[in-house]
């Protein structure tokens, strides 16, 4: 009886080191990006396309992989992301739209774009902690360019 309380307190012991060790993906603290962290604790990026011919575009992603467009490309929304530390990969999910394989067919003029996945509606950026810039949709996003504030 001793050993099978023994062994069920290590097993439990075990499972919550595995779990801290997952680095804390559920809620705000899990998704991260390398480089600045912004000033809102439930931001983890901010890339913004200033206004010129069009106005100002923000990419906002959260910490718990939502992310969101502000400004224009609404049609993305809601969209989610991931980063992957290792191959230095940002994922963007979007929702589904039928222009985003043409759009960005051109993968060479989309800044820092590596590929799309159509299939899952999903376009993949080399991004690294130096990472000033992507393109999206033949528009220049500039990363920690605070966006504005939402109105209404």
């Amino acid at each position: 009886m001793t050993i099978i309380k023994r062994a069920g307190a290590l097993a439990g012991a075990l499972a919550l080191a595995a779990c801290a060790g997952m680095g804390g993906q559920h809620g705000t603290a899990g998704m991260q990006m390398p480089g600045k962290a912004p000033a809102d604790a439930a931001v983890a990026a901010t890339w913004y396309n200033p206004p010129s011919e069009f106005p100002g575009i923000c990419l906002t992603q959260f910490k718990d992989g939502s992310l969101r467009f502000d400004g224009g490309f609404a049609f993305y929304n809601p969209g989610r992301w991931a980063y992957d530390a290792a191959t230095s990969e940002l994922r963007l999910q979007l929702a589904p739209t039928p222009s985003l394989e043409l759009s960005h067919a051109q993968i060479v003029q989309h800044l820092n774009l590596l590929r799309i996945e159509a299939d899952k509606n999903t376009l993949v950026y080399g991004v690294k902690a130096d990472t000033r810039a992507i393109g999206l949709g033949g528009f220049v996003f500039y990363r920690d360019t605070p966006c504005p504030a939402r109105r209404g």
